[in-house]
């Protein structure tokens, strides 16, 4: 841990480094038209900071209060007055018609249920406007946890466990291409799918997969 995330740590109670997804930063260069940004499920709110430190209009959105609560302070603290902050669970958020310039959902929909990630999907795409972007990544079929699931878990839908331990009570790794799949009705920009390293460099690898995307017009 750096001095500066052991400042963070130590004033504000953040549980992880305080630093941006990498994908996040990657989308960075194609979030050119508008700044009306929504963060889903921004967990302790790097990648909101970050928005916001590039002059982003954010909203964001998660169920956890103690985090939203040192977000709040963070931002208070840094004077970041364009980021608004909502306690709410990101399937029960009433998602505004063609309103949002980009949507930056990491790790997400891995902590649902299948058939909720597909709920999600459908939900997200009418909310981001005509040319707007969606960054979205989820744990895959090739995570090492996935294969230790598959041996010892029972599936409560396909891909789908009752978490053991974590940040989440359900765990969903994302098929093979099912990703892309869910947006060949968008300009696909990156993708990936395969290991990547861990941010938190808690574990080597995950399995990953990873879509920056734009809406057609």
């Amino acid at each position: 841990m750096s001095n500066l995330d052991s400042i963070l740590k130590n004033k504000y109670g953040f549980e992880k480094p305080f630093k941006p997804d990498p994908l996040a930063e990657k989308a960075l260069p194609y979030l050119t038209n508008g700044r009306d940004l929504l963060d889903i499920g921004c967990g302790e709110g790097a990648d909101t900071v970050f928005f916001a430190k590039k002059g982003f209009q954010v909203t964001a959105l998660d169920n956890n209060e103690k985090r939203l609560d040192r977000l709040r302070e963070f931002l208070d603290d840094n004077s970041l007055t364009n980021a608004s902050i909502l306690n709410t669970n990101v399937l029960d958020f009433g998602y505004p018609q063609n309103y949002y310039d980009a949507i930056n959902c990491l790790l997400v929909g891995c902590c649902m249920s299948r058939s909720d990630f597909e709920k999600l999907i459908v939900t997200l795409k009418p909310t981001v406007k005509k040319g707007g972007i969606i960054i979205m990544s989820l744990r895959n079929y090739l995570d090492p946890e996935f294969k230790d699931y598959v041996s010892t878990e029972r599936m409560i839908e396909p891909n789908t466990f009752t978490k053991r331990d974590d940040c989440c009570e359900i765990r969903y790794y994302i098929e093979k291409n099912r990703l892309r799949e869910c947006f060949l009705d968008f300009e696909i920009l990156y993708y990936y799918e395969g290991l990547a390293k861990d941010k938190y460099k808690e574990i080597k690898k995950h399995g990953d997969s990873y879509i920056i995307c734009r809406k057609k017009h």
